[in-house]
């Protein structure tokens, strides 16, 4: 599918440069037609004569709560995935689904009470369009993928469709389709039916302050800042507000809430066996959202000699707590990923 790029704005990022020398670190944020005529928000993130020729670019998708900015790429020290991942010689990526920050929606039809807003169908057109945006863009043939939380779940299906366009799939605490345990079921079931879905709206609403509740009460630790940098924490929050439509709180699409849910309970949106792309599959250790079982499911289902499933010890938010605390472990797992692979 044709794109349409327009630029929104390009800046640079100082990080140790001498006056007058020329930044190395660029950010390009663009925008790229979906279907629905929706349009989506992507970031470019490289180092000047410092990526690599020989490896494919990685583009990153966040999951069901904050977007892609406020995932991979806050401007304070730790707080940018996509920054550390670039100075390793990858070009980055990021981009935000329907609904998430700068990404639009469609006229969606709100009288419809089956309606799914930002289901998985949706969102693998939206990464379609932006694959299709890069491969044009870099003049490349495959790009390669990397989904935390829901992200994993809309990467996985998109994997299972599109192998000729993916050079490697990576994935990080992610639901698959299995019926096992689950801690947040409890607040999404039908107090008529267990087995069906508590439908009640099609998006997700979150108060500033709320966000970093879980991430804080996961943390194995009475003092939470030997875990976590505060001002990270701070960042995160902040910039998810900052970048929604609502004053104070982040609105985001809920259809991801819903396949979730079903998916702790058996239902297979996608079938990791159709996967024939390199594939990683990585899970925290003290994750709340997916499950040890999905763990061994995927890797059961994933019939391909090249592939990596691993648990890190560390929260959900593995790529934002301290280094030591898992973060350069998940860092050093996906560039070794890349380029052995």
């Amino acid at each position: 599918m044709k794109t349409v790029l327009s630029f929104i704005f390009i800046f640079l990022l100082t990080i140790s440069c001498k006056p007058g020398q020329e930044e190395p670190l660029v950010r390009k944020d663009h925008t790229v037609k979906s279907t629905d005529g929706v349009e989506l928000h992507v970031r470019e993130v490289f180092f000047k004569n410092g990526t690599s020729q020989n490896t494919s670019p990685l583009l990153m998708v966040h999951g069901g709560g904050p977007g892609a900015i406020a995932s991979f790429d806050l401007d304070v020290p730790g707080g940018s995935l996509a920054s550390d991942i670039a100075e390793k010689g990858f070009k980055v990526y990021l981009m935000n689904i329907r609904g998430w920050e700068r990404s639009t929606l469609p006229e969606y039809d709100l009288s419809d009470s089956t309606l799914v807003a930002g289901n998985y169908r949706e969102a693998g057109e939206d990464i379609n369009a932006v694959i299709d945006f890069i491969r044009e863009r870099d003049h490349v043939k495959k790009v390669s993928y990397f989904g935390w939380a829901t992200g994993g779940h809309w990467g996985g299906y998109y994997a299972a469709l599109h192998p000729h366009k993916l050079a490697h799939f990576i994935s990080l605490n992610s639901l698959y389709g299995v019926n096992a345990p689950w801690e947040l079921k409890q607040f999404f079931r039908s107090d008529r039916d267990s087995s069906l879905y508590n439908k009640q709206g099609f998006f997700r609403k979150s108060a500033k302050g709320s966000l970093t509740g879980k991430w804080t009460s996961t943390i194995p630790t009475e003092n939470k800042e030997t875990w976590r940098d505060p001002g990270i924490a701070e960042a995160y929050d902040e910039i998810a507000v900052k970048l929604s439509s609502l004053p104070d709180t982040m609105i985001v699409p809920g259809g991801y809430r819903e396949e979730s849910f079903y998916m702790s309970n058996g239902k297979k949106y996608w079938d990791a066996k159709n996967i024939s792309t390199p594939s990683l599959v990585m899970r925290s250790e003290l994750d709340f959202w997916s499950r040890p079982e999905d763990l061994e499911a995927i890797n059961k289902d994933l019939r391909i000699e090249k592939k990596k499933v691993i648990t890190i010890p560390g929260t959900h938010y593995l790529f934002l707590d301290r280094p030591e605390r898992g973060r350069d472990r998940l860092i050093r797992e996906i560039v070794n990923f890349l380029e052995e692979y």
